[in-house]
Formats: structure tokens, sequence, C-alpha cells
């Protein structure tokens, strides 16, 4: 899945995509609904605003509120470049888990493609769709998954048929930053082939991304638990080396011939080490790299260590205590780094 700002031009987009648009607010939303129709509608492509709020007068985002935001907006829809569908009765049917509406709706998209290639126009398609929007705003989480994995099964189809037609599906990320709803964020960024971020520019996403970590872990089956949790995470992490002692943390932190380190964001350690003092392998690591983020795993209570940790300049928040499920695991790896 690639990862790109909400200020990436139409350019960015290949064709036959299907798009998740991260937004925290109707004004992202609806800048980023404009920004995209009118490059889309410059490339000369087909262009459609599909919203349940395409039609309703108290929202910002209704087509009287944006059309003086879209380029040549009259003319566009009059020459049929431009099409609003209103999607109230499509998202009330998807609560029902009836797609009919959307499969009528493919195969309407299906015959302007031909219109169009007999016209001698951009047989290419672009749709800003929210239903699914809607249904993960309002907490319709399973309904949201069924109907965001028929887009990513029609745009596979498209592809296959090599039908050019990109469907953009904005999302809330004040539902799906919520820690409980991580199995519905992972589901969604799978069904997605791309990921518009509209908080973020595209070199902080990326960096986010390819956060690397390694993580020392005694028990085998602890460690088997960590390499499922991080495989299950591979939108975040980008890399992972699992190992039992401290001495072969060690070895992998110190052998970068360049001296640099830039291997490992994280280092994880258990307390509980059987060859070497856990305390010993983090105060190593820090006498090399001060600002290396070490976080620590434990059955102690933090009153028990903090004694140690804190000279080290480790804080609590960088303690995870068993035992532990993958949210705690979520929650402390996504913290900013503070030593």
């Amino acid at each position: 899945m690639s990862i790109l700002s909400a200020s990436s031009s139409i350019d960015s987009i290949p064709l036959n995509e299907h798009v998740m648009l991260l937004y925290n607010d109707d004004h992202e939303r609806n800048n980023a609904a404009i920004n995209y129709l009118n490059e889309g509608l410059k490339k000369g492509y087909h262009c459609i605003y599909a919203s349940i709020d395409a039609y309703d007068s108290k929202s910002s985002s209704n087509i009287s509120a944006l059309s003086s935001k879209i380029d040549n907006y009259k003319e566009n829809i009059e020459n049929g470049d431009l099409q609003i569908v209103d999607f109230k009765s499509y998202y009330e049917s998807a609560l029902h888990l009836d797609l009919t509406p959307f499969k009528n709706l493919k195969k309407e998209m299906e015959k302007t493609l031909q219109n169009r290639k007999s016209q001698g126009k951009k047989d290419a398609i672009l749709t800003f769709a929210d239903a699914a929007c809607f249904l993960s705003y309002n907490n319709h989480l399973a309904e949201c998954e069924v109907l965001e994995r028929w887009w990513h099964e029609t745009t596979t189809e498209w592809i296959q048929t090599q039908q050019n037609i990109t469907v953009v599906c904005p999302h809330p990320r004040c539902v799906l930053d919520n820690p409980s709803l991580l199995d519905t964020k992972y589901h969604l960024n799978r069904m997605h082939t791309i990921t518009i971020d509209s908080s973020e520019n595209i070199e902080n996403k990326k960096k986010k991304k390819e956060k690397r970590i390694l993580i020392v872990e005694p028990e085998p089956d602890i460690r088997c638990l960590y390499s499922i949790y991080t495989k299950y995470l591979d939108f975040l992490i980008s890399d992972v080396k699992l190992v039992e002692n401290g001495n072969s943390c060690l070895e992998y932190i110190f052998s970068n011939p360049n001296d640099n380190n830039d291997d490992y964001d994280i280092i994880i350690l258990d307390t509980h080490l059987s060859d070497i003092s856990a305390f010993e392998v983090a105060q190593k690591i820090r006498n090399r790299y001060p600002h290396k983020r070490i976080i620590f795993t434990t059955t102690n209570s933090l009153n028990n260590i903090r004694k140690i940790i804190d000279p080290m300049g480790i804080k609590d928040e960088n303690v995870l205590l068993k035992p532990f499920d993958i949210y705690d695991f979520v929650s402390i790896i996504n913290k900013p780094s503070s030593c």
C-alpha cells in the first residue's frame, strides 16, 4: 500500500486505485474532494461526487456549498464530465448489507466509460464516494468493512479488465485512530491500494511507516507473540528483529561499521534476560547512543525499577508492564521519542 499526502496531485495517483483519505474534519475532507475533482477535470476525466450530504442544505459538504470552488462547475455538469450522486439511499441500503445500489452504480460507471471511448473523450473516471465514511463515523464498522471489501473487489476487477476507474473513500481519523479499533483500521488499510493522509506530509508519514524495532525477549512463546503482533502491524512497522538475550542485542546494535546506527529506531528489552542484566545492556546502548529509544518490558512494578531507569533517562512511559495486549504495544511504540 502506498502512502501519499493530501496535497499530492492526481498525477501521484495512478488510475485503477482504491484510495483511502484520512481526514480530521469536514474542512479537510471538503478541500480534498474539491482538489481531486478539479485535478481530475483538468486531466479530462469523468468525475463523480457521490455523497450522502450532496443535497443536504444543512451540511458544509453539500454540492451548493462546494460548487463555487469546482472549476467550470455548470459547464462540466452540462457536458457530462461532472456527475453528482445523492448517496443517502445508498448508505441506508448498506446499513442492511444490501449493495444493490452500488452494483447498479458500477454498471453505470462502466457504461459511461464505454460511451466516453466512443465519443473520443478520456476513458477515465475519478469517483469520490463517502458512504463507507459515514458508516465508520456512525460506528457501523462491520457494514463499513463489507462495503469497502466490495469496493476493493470491484476495483480489482476493473484492473483486470483494464477499465480506468479510481475510487476515493474518505474516513474520519477520529474514529480509526481509536486503539480499540485497531483491527478495523488494519482491515481497511488492506482493502485500499493508496492512503492519502490529510494531516501529515508524505515524508513524515514515510518515517512513521519505516519504524524498525529490535526486541530482546528470552521466552520463546512471547517471541512468537511478538512475531504475530508485528506482522499484523506491517502498516506501522517496516522491520523487526527478535533476539533471545542481551549479548545478541549488543552485537546487533554495535555491528554497524559506520557507527551511526540507523538500523533500529526502538530497542525493546525484557528485564529478565538469562545472560546479562537488561539494565546493563541498556546502559551500554545509552553510553554510545544517548538518544536511542529504549523500552523495558517487565513483570516488576515501576516502583521497583524506577531507581535504576531514572539515571538512564528512561521514563515511566517507556515501560510496558506484563501481561499486555496488542493495544498496549501499539500505544507505547507510537508515543513520541523521549529516551
